[in-house]
């Protein structure tokens, strides 16, 4: 018998590693007495049941079973395989379909689908219950003044869920709220000051440079006042499809007026005042900042710098666009490529005009382009019809040549031969048509370019450039983007193809 080994963990505690090593010891154990071998171990620690998307080992253990690499999985109990009813059905259906029995310490051999799905809904209410207990004594211990969770930067907790200052950290929190309010500097340019100049790191793992994102958490951040705020967001249960698809549940943010708010729980690293400063720059800057909607800059998506790739940003102060990467980072990574705003409208709209008065000027021309284009087109499909004519032509020849061969009129090696001549022939016109077809779809499309390009140059001939709105609008549909060189150049990619280029 050949026998494979599923445990899982819910977490990574010291005491669940223990449980996991003991579910495979088990089995091991089981596996030898019974005289039976072991193909693979599937383990996955720290990773909740209620879901199969993110358990690699599971998947893996599926995908072994359907390449039949073993007879039989053994578990500990039905809640190691899964603690979704649908899932556990879909998984033993699965298990089945290989030819692979699952034995349960606790179960025992699992064949009935009826008591699959009780034993399944059952684990699965354990489970629920178990999540709405856990959230009901965080809300509780909330209210008490208990800190529950990842405490904030420049904070360290101590038992029993007291959050006290950092003494190596207090000083950084500091820093950057005096840094936003009284300095001048925005989130990005803290964020470059906290990583190039002091190389102050987050605290959180993984986290080797500071962003813009944290920055602005840190400063919309209640708890530095002093005040414990909780209960900010809620899990959503009933929302099964998104569990079973991401592996986590969904989150719903809950109504400020909802937290649950203990003030001066806590030791603050600023004062009241300062926040409620910070809050209203904030709120000011949102206000001007544009977010996908009010008034746009006329190259916004369309202007890119031509070095790095990234998008050129308008600065209200400037007037003027500057690269993305340079206003983040700073010249270390790329240069500023500023270009004024005036200027670039003029170049691109002077690119525009040219082209417009070298495609009216050759009016005649692509007057002639399109009638050229459509002769030819004509005179294809006529050919096209004669080809078509003889391949039906050689078809019936073939017909007649089997039936003299079968009525004895011709013996077989004259049908052969007189076939096989009729074949290349044949043959040949095929290759002829769809030479005929690819050139008929080509004089088309060449008619199709050649109008588009006349009626794009024809709109903007019409157009009030005076109109902001209107302007934008065009050259977003006419242009594809407009690179930003260093030395002040710039090259300007079309949405459609001038076709009088290519010769049409």
């Amino acid at each position: 018998m050949r026998c494979a080994i599923y445990a899982r963990v819910s977490t990574g505690l010291d005491s669940q590693k223990d449980s996991l090593e003991s579910q495979v010891s088990f089995f091991e154990n089981h596996i030898k007495e019974k005289g039976w071998e072991l193909v693979d171990v599937y383990a996955d620690e720290g990773i909740t049941g209620t879901s199969t998307a993110q358990r690699e080992e599971l998947k893996r253990l599926m995908r072994d079973a359907e390449r039949g690499r073993f007879d039989v999985v053994l578990i500990k109990a039905l809640s190691r395989l899964s603690r979704d009813t649908s899932d556990s059905l879909n998984l033993v259906r699965t298990l089945n379909s290989c030819n692979v029995k699952l034995y349960s310490s606790r179960e025992g051999e699992i064949k009935d689908e009826l008591q699959l799905t009780v034993i399944s809904a059952v684990n699965q209410r354990q489970s629920e219950d178990t999540s709405y207990n856990v959230s009901w004594g965080i809300a509780v211990k909330s209210r008490n003044g208990i800190f529950h969770g990842t405490p904030p930067f420049g904070y360290d907790k101590v038992k029993p869920g007291k959050l006290v200052p950092n003494v190596t950290h207090t000083h950084t929190i500091q820093l950057i709220f005096d840094l936003y309010l009284n300095k001048g500097m925005g989130v990005q340019a803290i964020a470059n000051y906290l990583n190039d100049e002091l190389g102050v790191l987050p605290s959180r793992k993984n986290t080797k440079k500071w962003y813009d994102s944290s920055i602005r958490l840190i400063l919309a951040n209640r708890h530095y006042v002093g005040d414990l705020v909780q209960g900010r967001s809620k899990v959503d249960s009933k929302d099964k499809i998104h569990l079973q698809k991401k592996g986590y549940k969904k989150w719903h943010k809950i109504d400020e007026n909802d937290w649950i708010v203990i003030p001066n729980q806590h030791e603050p690293l600023i004062t009241r005042e300062q926040f409620e400063a910070v809050q209203e720059k904030m709120k000011q800057k949102a206000v001007r900042v544009f977010r996908g909607r009010g008034k746009k800059s006329l190259f916004a998506r369309v202007a890119f710098c031509a070095d790095c790739g990234a998008g050129m940003n308008y600065k209200n102060d400037r007037h003027s666009y500057v690269c993305s990467t340079y206003q983040k980072n700073g010249s270390k990574n790329c240069s500023s490529h500023i270009f004024k705003h005036d200027t670039l409208k003029h170049v691109v709209l002077s690119n525009l005009k040219d082209l417009i008065n070298n495609s009216l000027n050759m009016q005649s021309l692509v007057d002639a382009t399109i009638q050229r284009a459509g002769i030819k087109k004509n005179t294809a499909v006529k050919e096209l019809e004669k080809v078509k004519h003889e391949i039906s032509k050689l078809d019936k020849e073939l017909v007649q040549l089997t039936r003299k061969w079968t009525s004895d009129d011709i013996d077989k090696e004259m049908f052969n031969a007189c076939c096989g001549a009729v074949k290349n022939e044949r043959q040949l016109l095929e290759e002829r048509t769809a030479r005929l077809q690819t050139e008929i779809a080509q004089e088309h499309d060449t008619e199709s370019r050649v109008s588009a390009f006349k009626a794009e140059l024809m709109k903007f001939a019409a157009l009030d450039v005076s109109n902001e709105e209107i302007l934008r609008d065009m050259i977003h549909k006419m242009i594809n983007r407009v690179e930003v060189h260093k030395d002040g150049s710039i090259e300007i990619s079309y949405n459609f193809q001038n076709p009088l280029k290519q010769g049409a």
